[in-house]
């Protein structure tokens, strides 16, 4: 489950970036695909960021063309596993999310662009979200289950800025801003549900009391 940190048209999202949204979570997060498509840039290669704008060219990127004229771009990356010329298909990983760039805190920024230059920062164009739409900032947006994502490692690359806090999160709204989307249909069952796993696996890790715990061979320790 991971927050817009940042919605349209405001803050850093303005001309070429005001259709992007930024998502904050933390270094190592795996990001796949949105849709198939194939891999028109890449870059891993970099372990510079901060909250600079003179920072923005050293942000490592993933850029997936898709069928239409359009394509996905996700920035500041840790680690990147991808090259150009790579064929991808929705769901596949691309890369473990980071703070290199023009970079206020970890954080995934996603945008949808349209395909008018060789560059890595085209023209974003509206899109939306399967299943939450056209989210603001603070709306809460789960991760859906994408392959066997659920095997790869949590954190992949070692970014000297992984433990670091993340960009706060009470800050309330500059003028201009967007206000609270709050939690979007679905996203509380979703919630409910992790809770309720949670719950269940740590009940199962209770220990029996004593008399109770078996040695494997049928007897008592």
């Amino acid at each position: 489950m991971f927050q817009v940190s940042q919605g349209h048209d405001t803050g850093s999202h303005l001309q070429n970036d005001t259709y992007a949204w930024d998502f904050r979570m933390p270094v190592g997060t795996p990001v796949v695909a949105a849709e198939d498509g194939t891999v028109r840039l890449a870059r891993g290669d970099s372990t510079q960021g901060a909250c600079d704008p003179k920072m923005a060219p050293y942000a490592n990127y993933v850029v997936v063309a898709h069928s239409g004229g359009v394509e996905t771009q996700y920035l500041h990356f840790s680690a990147v596993v991808v090259k150009p010329g790579d064929q991808v298909r929705k769901g596949q990983l691309l890369g473990y999310s980071g703070n290199t760039g023009w970079s206020c805190g970890p954080h995934l920024h996603f945008k949808v662009a349209r395909t008018a230059g060789a560059g890595w920062n085209n023209p974003s164009v509206p899109a939306l979200i399967a299943g939450y739409g056209d989210p603001v900032r603070d709306t809460l947006i789960a991760a859906p289950s994408c392959g066997k994502n659920q095997d790869m490692p949590v954190m992949a690359a070692n970014d000297p800025r992984g433990n670091e806090s993340l960009a706060p999160a009470g800050v309330p709204p500059r003028e201009g801003e967007q206000a609270a989307g709050g939690i979007p249909p679905g996203a509380k069952a979703i919630m409910d549900q992790v809770s309720r796993t949670a719950s269940q696996a740590s009940q199962k890790r209770q220990p029996l009391p004593e008399a109770q715990a078996s040695d494997g061979a049928g007897g008592s320790r």
